[in-house]
């Protein structure tokens, strides 16, 4: 039987078979530059990140209905707290927003915790897979209802660090609001089924000096309820401050929604993102 290292080289150069990019090699220490852009990456992280989505897109849906305004904006505060499980890295995530919606109020969004366990690393890249549970928030601004499911993600390095590829997706199911189509709110019903499914692919490139550049939080969601798609596109550029014991990492981005008219929800016109994040590696 193959042990989880070897499994993990197995996945690894089946990744690289598809991208058909060169690795560099398994065995490779991480940069702290690369690991401070890493989700997978063994580390406490703090983040707090402030996005803007003025404009909606107001094209006709399926139904014939005009598409709904979303949230104007949220604050967002992210952390990571790594722990060792029988000697397997666990990343326990936990993502929080305040956000405002159309009308001007604030309110608790659905709060996202997921534990992604992490067996498979081969020196220039990672595999996990973990429980994912979301949590209610307030109805003025999204879902007021639990959420449990799973979370994976794979991540690949090359040219010595200098790019990383990676894949988040995530699928929770559970009791979800139904919305009037036409007014973009929840009503007072319920319904148990599939959330839509979350895939966040992301590529970022190292220029030099703590300069980066990248995809934005590329999170396209389908609905398996509607058979619709919203795909965003965007880009960002960071600069990531490596001290002796910790990095920052501070970026700015902008992205636009597209959605099929099958997908029944908001898709923003133009998103900005500002952000700072703060992380301390985690030895072993």
């Amino acid at each position: 039987m193959r042990s989880l290292k070897q499994w993990g080289r197995v996945l690894g150069a089946g990744l690289l078979m598809w991208t058909g990019l060169p690795t560099t090699g398994t065995g490779q220490e991480q940069s702290r530059e690369s690991a401070a852009l890493d989700n997978t990456a063994s580390a406490w992280s703090f983040q707090l990140a402030y996005q803007a989505m003025p404009e909606y897109r107001d094209d006709i849906l399926a139904n014939g209905d005009t598409r709904p305004e979303g949230n104007k904006g949220y604050v967002q505060f992210r952390v990571v707290a790594p722990i060792k499980v029988a000697g397997v890295s666990v990343l326990p995530r936990l993502t929080a927003r305040v956000s405002e919606n159309k009308d001007g109020d604030w309110g608790i969004s659905p709060t996202d915790l997921f534990a992604l366990i992490l067996p498979f690393d081969w020196g220039t890249g990672r595999a996990g897979l973990g429980p994912d549970i979301v949590i209610p928030g307030s109805s003025k601004v999204g879902s007021s209802e639990w959420s449990y499911g799973l979370a994976g993600a794979v991540i690949q390095r090359f040219f010595n660090d200098k790019m990383m590829v990676g894949l988040l997706v995530q699928q929770t199911w559970g009791q979800r609001d139904v919305y009037d189509l036409g007014q973009g709110v929840p009503t007072d019903e319920v319904e148990t089924g599939a959330n839509p499914l979350i895939i966040n692919p992301f590529i970022n490139y190292q220029l030099g000096k703590g300069w980066y550049l990248g995809t934005n939080d590329l999170v396209a969601q389908y609905s398996w309820e509607f058979g619709g798609w919203k795909l965003p596109v965007g880009a960002r550029l960071g600069y990531v401050l490596v001290q002796p014991a910790s990095s920052w990492n501070f970026y700015v981005e902008y992205a636009t929604d597209f959605a099929t008219d099958d997908w029944p929800g908001a898709a923003a016109k133009s998103k900005y993102r500002v952000n700072v994040s703060y992380s301390m590696p985690v030895g072993g």
